[in-house]
C-alpha cells in the first residue's frame, strides 16, 4: 500500500476546494471583509511626471478573492481607482511618490463603491543618489589618478546624476499591485 505525501494530499484538497468553490453571481450578495487584499494589475501607466490628484485609473483582479467556499471576486474583474497625490523628485534632492486607492469594482453591468487603504510608491531619494553618484566619482578618480583625481571624479558623477538620474517614477501598464480593503465592502 502506496502512502500519499502530505504536499500531494494539501494539493489535492486546494484543487477539490477550487473545484467546489463558485464565482458569486451578479444576484448574489456577499461581505468583503476589512483587510482582504485585493491584487489588480492596472491597465495604463501611470507616471509621477505626468498624473495629478484625483488621475483615473483602471484594471483588472489578477487572483480571485476568495471565502471559505465561494469565489467572491473572480479574476479578470475590472476596478476603478483614483491618484490621491503625487510628489516629483527634484533635480538634486526629493523623492517621487505616488499615493492611491481603488475607488470600485464591477459586478454585473454596475460597479460597487469600496474603499481601501492608500497605497504608496515612491522612487528612490535625489539625495541618497547625488551622494552615492559622487561617492563612485571621487572613488574611480582616486583609482585612475593616484589618489589626485577624487575631487574631479566626484564634481563629475555628481553632474551626472543631476543631469539624468530624474528620481522619477513610472507604474507601466500590468504592474501588479495590491490593496488591502480598509472597510468591510457590501457586494451586492
Amino acid at each position: 500500500m502506496k502512502i500519499l505525501s502530505k504536499p500531494f494530499i494539501l494539493n489535492l484538497s486546494l484543487i477539490i476546494g477550487l473545484l467546489i468553490s463558485s464565482p458569486l453571481k451578479a444576484d448574489e450578495t456577499c461581505t468583503i471583509p476589512k483587510g482582504t487584499n485585493i491584487s489588480i494589475n492596472v491597465d495604463r501607466s501611470i507616471a509621477s511626471k505626468a498624473v495629478q490628484p484625483e488621475f483615473q485609473f483602471g484594471g483588472v483582479i489578477d487572483l480571485d478573492v476568495l471565502s471559505v467556499d465561494k469565489i467572491l471576486i473572480p479574476a479578470g474583474t475590472k476596478v476603478m481607482g483614483k491618484v490621491i497625490s503625487v510628489k516629483t523628485a527634484g533635480r538634486v534632492a526629493g523623492q517621487a511618490e505616488i499615493v492611491m486607492v481603488l475607488t470600485k469594482i464591477q459586478k454585473g453591468d454596475k460597479y460597487v463603491a469600496i474603499q481601501t487603504e492608500a497605497l504608496s510608491v515612491k522612487g528612490e531619494a535625489q539625495g541618497k543618489k547625488t551622494a552615492r553618484n559622487v561617492g563612485v566619482g571621487a572613488a574611480t578618480g582616486a583609482a585612475f589618478n593616484k589618489g589626485t583625481g577624487a575631487g574631479r571624479g566626484a564634481a563629475t558623477m555628481g553632474a551626472v546624476s543631476i543631469l539624468s538620474g530624474d528620481g522619477n517614477i513610472t507604474i507601466p501598464k500590468g504592474y501588479n499591485l495590491q490593496f488591502p480593503i480598509s472597510d468591510s465592502v457590501n457586494f451586492e
